[in-house]
């Protein structure tokens, strides 16, 4: 009688003994991420020699159904963006093969998380359209200075790129903003003033032209020039303001004093005197031809102009 108990006792500490075995060892690693945030490295490890399945799992980056052979040590990478207030914890479920079930956890202290990993969340830049007069013409102005870097496309299109430690809202590190919109908006057109006509006489019948005195006539100088960047959405040119002049191109007037842009690779420019008051001195025609060279980097961007 005494030595059955004592066999059954000896057998049911071996169960307890074999389901106490089995557990999954589990630790976690913090390191800085690039782009900031924190990466938290998972490290899982399966004490017995026979295959487990996960049934639960606190975190995601170990999601149920995950599998580890006997005594295999997996690893599990998440990136954390926001610096935890407590511990994080990863809490396992597992069944292995033979039956036996078991929770594990391990963590990772909040001093783990230092701050120099952190993200910061910033806001894209506005930036501005210029879109002067005319058809498809408009382009982006200047962009703002920030904890970004951009490049424009071939397209017209900015994308913008946050620098490492910032993200943009949602978690976003780049923003593309699409080609400008144009207004198409046609810029006004000067009527030709036409010379006075004196009324005819009728004895003798002779057409008297208009007298211009010489102290007059005002003597003006017409001035054009470009400015060509690389690629061609930088290519750009002005006509002066000056009284008594008008500046065409194509047959078509040109707004004086404002940058525009160069939408063919030659563009001729003539200027022509207002009317009789006014006579030009000096280059009054402009042929301006702008390359078409890439650029090494990021394109060149035109100057601020005001507009």
């Amino acid at each position: 009688m005494i030595t059955l108990v004592l066999a059954v006792g000896f057998a049911v500490v071996g169960i307890a003994g074999a389901a106490n075995a089995h557990h999954n060892t589990i630790t976690g690693s913090v390191a800085c991420k690039d782009g900031g945030g924190w990466a938290v490295t998972w490290t899982v490890v399966n004490s017995e020699p026979i295959s487990e399945t996960i049934t639960y799992s606190s975190r995601g980056v170990v999601p149920a159904g995950t599998t580890l052979s006997g005594h295999q040590t997996r690893t599990f990478t998440e990136t954390v963006t926001t610096k935890p207030t407590e511990p994080l914890t990863l809490r396992l479920t597992a069944k292995w093969d033979n039956g036996y079930t078991r929770t594990n956890s391990g963590s990772v202290a909040v001093a783990k998380f230092t701050d120099k990993c952190d993200v910061k969340i910033v806001e894209p830049p506005t930036v501005p359209v210029l879109d002067p007069c005319g058809p498809n013409n408009a382009t982006y102005g200047p962009v703002p200075s920030g904890p970004w870097t951009y490049v424009i496309n071939g397209n017209g299109s900015i994308t913008i790129t946050a620098n490492p430690g910032h993200q943009f809202p949602g978690g976003t590190t780049t923003v593309t903003l699409p080609p400008p919109s144009d207004s198409n908006v046609p810029c006004p057109v000067t009527p030709p003033v036409n010379p006075p006509v004196n009324p005819p006489v009728l004895t003798p019948p002779v057409v008297v032209p208009p007298e211009v005195l010489p102290a007059q006539v005002r003597v003006v100088r017409a001035q054009a020039r470009k400015i060509d960047k690389c690629g061609r959405s930088g290519d750009r040119f002005r006509v002066a303001e000056r009284s008594g002049v008008i500046y065409k191109s194509r047959g078509k007037v040109l707004r004086e004093g404002r940058w525009l842009r160069a939408t063919t690779r030659s563009i001729t420019v003539r200027a022509y005197a207002a009317d009789a008051t006014f006579r030009l001195e000096g280059k009054q025609v402009w042929r301006m031809t702008f390359s078409t060279r890439p650029c090494a980097s990021a394109p060149e961007i035109a100057p601020n102009t005001g507009m």
